[in-house]
């Protein structure tokens, strides 16, 4: 339910569909893509949101805080790009691993690393967003 509801309806039936034809194709080629259309789908839905009213990392935010200032619209924005580039980089580099084949480097990024930035990404952001927030009430 809710405003991504349709989101996850599509991350599923893009799995089901490489499910099914990696058993009717008996290869397990094709799951190596879901990382991809991951990627993509978070892309489209982080980057389609800039064009909105209100981008996604912004609509996040007011859950907390639903007063907003014009300097906190401009950092959730800018936020918001950075996801962007994220699932650009890393929807690339899921992309040449499926692409590639091996699936230890498969599984090592896929699996481990691409986690392992997520994390850290949301780690930076939580410190820089605290920085910004005391340097605000200055």
């Amino acid at each position: 339910a809710g405003p991504l509801r349709g989101v996850t309806q599509v991350v599923a039936a893009v799995g089901i569909t490489l499910c099914t034809a990696s058993y009717l194709l008996k290869t397990h080629q094709l799951l190596l893509f879901y990382p991809v259309v991951i990627n993509i789908v978070m892309l489209a839905v982080f980057g389609g949101s800039l064009w909105s009213a209100m981008p996604i990392v912004e609509r996040l935010a007011r859950l907390q805080e639903p007063d907003l200032n014009d300097a906190a619209i401009r950092y959730t924005r800018r936020v918001t790009q950075i996801w962007c580039a994220f699932f650009i980089v890393n929807g690339s580099i899921a992309l040449l691993t499926a692409l590639y084949g091996n699936m230890a480097l498969w599984t090592l990024w896929n699996g481990m690393v691409a986690y392992l930035l997520m994390g850290t990404l949301m780690a930076v952001e939580w410190l820089v967003r605290q920085r910004v927030k005391r340097q605000h009430n200055r």
